[in-house]
């Protein structure tokens, strides 16, 4: 144990937490940290890169994209600690690095449990709606456009925050895990069904839909309207590159399972079963979600129709953006296609919350057990068998970032995805230097230490990975996605110096207590 002048520096000898997670619910978890709300999103960037080759572009970021879940599935089977990434490079990069980087990745996840949360506020909305339509009541239909106004929208955003905080507060974390298996398999059958159905639509069966609901010629004039307003949908190479980083950041968020890599029962099976294995499905999903909707009602015409709602365009039924079952609901009128849509869309874009919960409030767990930050965080209550403060506390940190998202959006997501960009390079750097930096801990830690043509696997999976980092960056460089300005360099740059600054009060903080806390990254956390 590390301590300095006989006073232990690890809050205690364990850290409490008990290993009763496993790989079916990591996995499951996976499948709604990536997917939660993240299709419809990707409909509307359609306009970004018009006319790319989707699947081309999938399978290519892929490839970074396992490289990197490979690096902290190797992480974490090595260094099974709550904390993940923290962990990992406060042990095998620099310390002050490893919290800095940490924290931004940490406000990333938090903040954007306020923008999920609006989504899946609007996406009830959509249903609702959705149905209201099919059945011509005029009733439901108000309802939606009162539930999708911005304040309704809040309020239930909200709503969703606080049920989930609730859950997590009084549920043991194995039982959340249980919850989050249940509505994975929900969350596969009816993604496959809705997939069925998508693909039995023709585009001429739903062009002739749309034009029933919308008006004769309607189909083709959301095309001609893009075209008109500046669009240029222009298949090939050009725009295929236009949409690898964008396909890169669709795959983001997977790596999370290792923050509670300490919690798992029989962690070098699970672990890659949370990332590796999932990785493969979600890349299945993707494609079988593009495949099914080019198919159904066109790829020029979701494009058209992105461009369009993007930018503030006409559009009949602008009122319900991107949801695509609300297209499917024009050729079947039928009422389990807005249920379908809730469960495939939806049931995900909430269930996300149990595990971003977790994993954020591991970060604050594994900073208190290091005294990074004050040691109430690292309280774990004797019921659930979690750190029941730091789970209240990224719930209310959430809220605020509810409330950035939908009162300051230049502040928000904006902001949100470079961090989330530039948050991985330090993790995917340490991959390459460690066997070379820390030549003892990679030694006697790591389970994996096998050489290609002289290197160790992990350096090259480190750089693959921060290849496809870099590549993604300069792709959203200054983008509809990231645009870099006065804004979101203020925002950012606040985000660290906060980061910075905490850590500098804590280590003199200790350091009166006549704590050293650097002495902490000395040595891997017990367990």
């Amino acid at each position: 144990m590390a301590q300095s002048q006989g006073i232990k520096v690890f809050v205690r000898d364990a850290t409490g937490l008990v290993r009763n997670v496993g790989g079916g619910g990591s996995f499951f978890a996976t499948f709604a940290l990536v997917t939660g709300g993240v299709p419809i999103f990707l409909i509307s960037l359609l306009f970004l890169s018009p006319g790319a080759n989707i699947y081309l572009a999938l399978a290519a970021m892929f490839i970074p994209s396992v490289a990197l879940g490979a690096v902290y599935t190797i992480f974490g089977i090595s260094m099974p600690r709550s904390g993940g990434d923290y962990v990992f490079v406060s042990r095998g990069l620099n310390s002050v690095l490893g919290f800095l980087n940490s924290f931004g990745l940490f406000f990333a996840y938090v903040f954007s449990l306020g923008i999920y949360s609006y989504f899946g506020a609007q996406y009830l909305g959509y249903a609702v709606y959705t149905y209201g339509f099919m059945n011509s009541n005029i009733a439901l239909q108000n309802l939606a456009a009162s539930m999708l106004t911005k304040d309704a929208s809040v309020i239930s955003a909200v709503i969703i925050i606080a049920i989930f905080l609730l859950v997590l507060a009084f549920v043991p974390t194995k039982k959340a895990f249980s919850l989050i298996f249940i509505t994975g398999i929900i969350e596969v059958i009816t993604t496959i069904a809705l997939f069925a159905i998508t693909a039995t639509i023709s585009q001429g069966t739903f062009m002739t839909a749309f034009d029933k609901f919308a008006g004769t010629g309607a189909y083709s004039g959301v095309i001609s309207s893009a075209v008109s307003n500046g669009l240029l949908y222009k298949p090939g190479l050009a725009t295929t590159l236009l949409a690898l980083p964008i396909s890169w950041y669709a795959f983001t968020w997977y790596t999370l399972p290792a923050n509670w890599s300490g919690e798992m029962k029989q962690v070098k099976k699970s672990l890659p079963i949370a990332i590796l294995y999932a990785l493969v499905v979600i890349l299945v999903f993707y494609m079988a979600f593009y495949f099914t909707t080019f198919h159904a009602f066109g790829q020029q015409f979701m494009t058209a129709w992105s461009y369009n709602y993007a930018n503030g365009y006409t559009l009949p039924f602008s009122f319900i953006g991107t949801y695509t079952p609300f297209f499917i609901s024009l050729v079947y009128a039928s009422p389990i296609i807005p249920i379908l849509g809730i469960l495939v869309f939806w049931l995900p874009d909430v269930v996300f919350f149990i595990p971003t919960m977790i994993g954020a409030s591991r970060y604050l767990f594994g900073w208190s057990f290091d005294r990074a930050v004050p040691t109430i965080f690292s309280r774990v209550s004797t019921r659930t068998k979690a750190p029941v403060i730091s789970i209240v506390t990224v719930g209310i940190i959430g809220i605020i970032g509810l409330l950035a998202y939908a009162y300051i959006p230049a502040a928000a997501i904006v902001d949100i995805i470079p961090i989330f960009d530039f948050g991985f390079i330090i993790p995917a750097i340490t991959a390459i230097l460690i066997p070379f930096m820390k030549k003892d801990l990679y030694n006697n830690s790591f389970v994996i230490k096998r050489k290609i043509a002289g290197l160790p696997l992990i350096t090259w999976l480190g750089v693959i990975a921060l290849a496809g980092i870099i590549y993604g960056i300069i792709g959203l460089w200054n983008s509809y996605l990231m645009p870099i300005n006065s804004t979101t360099g203020i925002t950012i740059g606040s985000v660290y110096i906060v980061a910075a600054i905490i850590f500098v009060v804590m280590y003199f903080v200790n350091k009166r207590m006549g704590i050293n806390i650097t002495s902490a990254y000395k040595e891997i956390p017990p367990e």
